[in-house]
């Protein structure tokens, strides 16, 4: 017993020992799980963050959520001092920080949130999941789309179908045997995001005029009319390469699939 009781205080000994001490930078005190390294060409941070108040409560904990925070170290600002140690924690790797709040948010390119005064000391523990090149990230966005649409139609059980040039899955509503593919037409339609936000819709009484000539209807849109008739509807999920792409909108962030719901009024042509 005597022997077992060494052994166990020997071990908690050794990981005493081997905790790293705190280190200061600027304002910020931090100790980083592993050694300092940098990864230049790795534009792209996905992060977990896990964060509590001066009172030990967290506030913020990104560890249970299906999608990473996602940084692009440009926007960013070199000469702080977060910037500086995100940019030497490895991947794979974590970082404690205890800082005050304006230098952890505003190194982040964000503002301090309203529940916290700006010179309260935070506790953050940063979880580098990864570091992306511009393509890897790339890669990374069409994966996770991909997933997400994946989940939605299952989830819902649809019974539809993707097409394999454009990877949009859709479903026909109401079917008949007019003509199909109209060139000019009347068209109900609804667009949200997969989480049932609405993005912009059509209104009763006023149809989208469908030319298949514009150029400044979306590539999905255009590809569903082409799947119907007059009387005809649909619903689908369409990728953000034939909706509203990398760059997204105002209203809409980039790489985001959505849901469009068409339904073809009246064939003008």
């Amino acid at each position: 017993m005597n022997k077992i009781i060494l052994i166990a205080l020997g071990a908690l000994m050794v990981a005493a020992c081997s905790e790293k001490p705190m280190e200061q930078l600027g304002d910020i005190t931090y100790r980083r799980g592993g050694q300092a390294c940098l990864t230049p060409d790795k534009n792209h941070w996905l992060l977990d963050l896990k964060a509590q108040n001066s009172k030990d409560s967290v506030y913020l904990n990104t560890n249970d959520l299906g999608r990473k925070i996602e940084v692009h170290k440009l926007v960013l600002d070199s000469s702080s001092a977060v910037f500086s140690i995100l940019d030497e924690t490895c991947e794979s790797d974590s970082v404690l920080m205890i800082l005050p709040a304006k230098v952890f948010y505003t190194g982040m390119s964000g503002s301090v949130p309203p529940y916290l005064k700006e010179s309260e000391l935070i506790e953050v523990m940063v979880k580098v999941r990864d570091k992306l090149t511009d393509i890897e990230h790339i890669a990374y966005k069409k994966m996770y789309e991909r997933n997400a649409i994946d989940q939605y139609v299952n989830n819902l059980r649809w019974n539809g179908s993707r097409d394999s040039t454009t990877g949009i899955v859709y479903e026909k509503l109401k079917t008949n045997d007019k003509p199909q593919s109209p060139n000019k037409a009347k068209v109900k339609y609804l667009i949200k995001s997969l989480n049932e936000q609405l993005i912009a819709s059509s209104q009763d009484g006023d149809p989208l005029l469908y030319d298949a000539k514009s150029k400044t209807t979306l590539k999905g849109i255009k590809f569903l009319i082409s799947q119907l008739a007059e009387g005809e509807s649909l619903r689908a999920v369409v990728p953000s390469d034939m909706a509203y792409g990398a760059e997204g909108n105002k209203r809409v962030p980039g790489y985001m699939p959505i849901l469009i719901e068409l339904e073809i009024l009246e064939v003008l042509d």
